[in-house]
């Protein structure tokens, strides 16, 4: 056995082990950041549209099939979406429904709540 091939290929497995470790941690470092990202982006639009002297805030969730998650609308989605009432919410319990292609809200006191809108198939 040579002693400089030995040491050749313990170095070029050490190094790959390196490199794979350093890999993963970057590919995890990034997905981490991307998520807190858009998250605070989210809590960034809810900060802006929130009006403090309203009783009932109101956002719409629709659903994005090219990014494959909710995103807050301005407006109702009009036609192609059907309101998901089980994924749609009030942070204080207030209650939500759907009526003549109306959003209702059903509450005593102010409430931040979240309409989910989906793709109709």
């Amino acid at each position: 056995m040579k002693k400089n091939g030995f040491i050749s290929t313990s170095l070029i497995y050490t190094f790959f082990i390196i490199f794979l470790t350093l890999l993963v941690f970057v590919i995890s470092s990034y997905s981490k950041t991307r998520f807190l990202l858009n998250e605070y982006k989210d809590k960034i639009k809810e900060e802006f549209s929130d009006i403090n002297t309203l009783d009932v805030n109101l956002y719409f969730k629709v659903w994005n099939e090219e990014t494959k998650e909710y995103e807050i609308e301005y407006n109702m989605p009009k036609e192609g979406y059907i309101f998901d009432n089980n994924l749609s919410y009030c942070e204080k319990g207030s209650t939500l429904s759907m009526e003549d292609g109306r959003v209702i809200v059903d509450t005593i006191k102010k409430d931040r709540c979240y309409a989910y809108f989906n793709l109709d198939h």
